[in-house]
């Protein structure tokens, strides 16, 4: 069910109430002016003066009582909704959420034929930085790296943290080669702007694999194409960026 909805259905719950409460004043009101010996007349005037002032009330009230609902339910709805999607530590979508885009684009691509490349993106050396500084630094590198990701690239790219210090990046209307220059400027920018630990300067480097995702392609399958193509960035010298073999054999390297 939608927040509009469930405010809707709140609110016609609220003026029902509202309703019953001005007919209770209304009868009670009635049943005790006649037991005090008012007249027809008086009564009438008396309970016409009560009913405009009820309602009024009642209708203010209702106003606030709506808006104070609507506020309370969207903030709940906007919790609810950032701890199913988004990565509780670096603000990006989780996996889960970063597979669930990774669908809607390759649906996407399915209807219009555009290019859609993916990118596997894993913090180098990150366990050295951990045992050497703490996890409280380690949070830290992991928030910096996803920010950085995200900051370097355009709005309508979709960065989720996969798992441990490794993002997936889906890049829509990217082929290879795009997707590489996109991703270059992501790796440079991480290893240009170190993290201040006290005194000292951490400089970060990330390794990358990329992979363009064909028309029929199982998007599993495209994860594992990028993520062969990081492992061989690693196993490369790190700081530096692999493609698919599929598509093409060049690789981005740190000038």
């Amino acid at each position: 069910m939608s927040t509009k909805s469930i405010i809707f259905n709140l609110s016609k719950d609220i003026h029902k109430w509202f309703l019953l409460n001005i007919v209770s004043i209304l009868v009670i009101s009635a049943l005790i002016l006649s037991t005090l010996g008012y007249s027809k007349n008086d009564i009438m005037i008396i309970v016409s003066e009560v009913t405009f002032g009820a309602i009024l009330f009642n209708f203010l009230f209702a106003k606030m009582m709506k808006k104070r609902v609507e506020k309370t339910i969207n903030n709940l709805f906007a919790k609810v909704e950032s701890q199913l999607y988004y990565d509780e530590l670096t603000s990006v979508y989780n996996r889960k959420a970063g597979f669930d885009r990774l669908m809607e684009e390759i649906a996407r691509v399915r209807r219009n034929g555009s290019n859609l490349s993916i990118a596997m993106v894993d913090i180098d050396n990150f366990k050295s930085i951990n045992d050497k500084y703490g996890h409280l630094v380690g949070d830290r590198v992991l928030r910096h790296v996803a920010m950085e990701i995200k900051n370097s690239l355009r709005m309508n790219d979709i960065v989720s943290r996969y798992g441990g210090e490794e993002f997936l990046v889906i890049l829509p209307d990217s082929d290879e080669i795009s997707a590489g220059f996109a991703m270059e400027r992501v790796r440079e920018n991480i290893s240009k702007n170190p993290i201040n630990i006290g005194r000292d300067k951490l400089y970060i480097t990330i390794s990358i694999g990329i992979a363009e995702i064909t028309l029929n392609e199982n998007p599993i399958d495209a994860i594992e194409r990028a993520d062969n193509a990081l492992y061989r960035a690693k196993y490369s010298g790190k700081n530096r960026i692999e493609i698919a073999p599929e598509y093409a054999k060049k690789s981005y390297y740190p000038q």
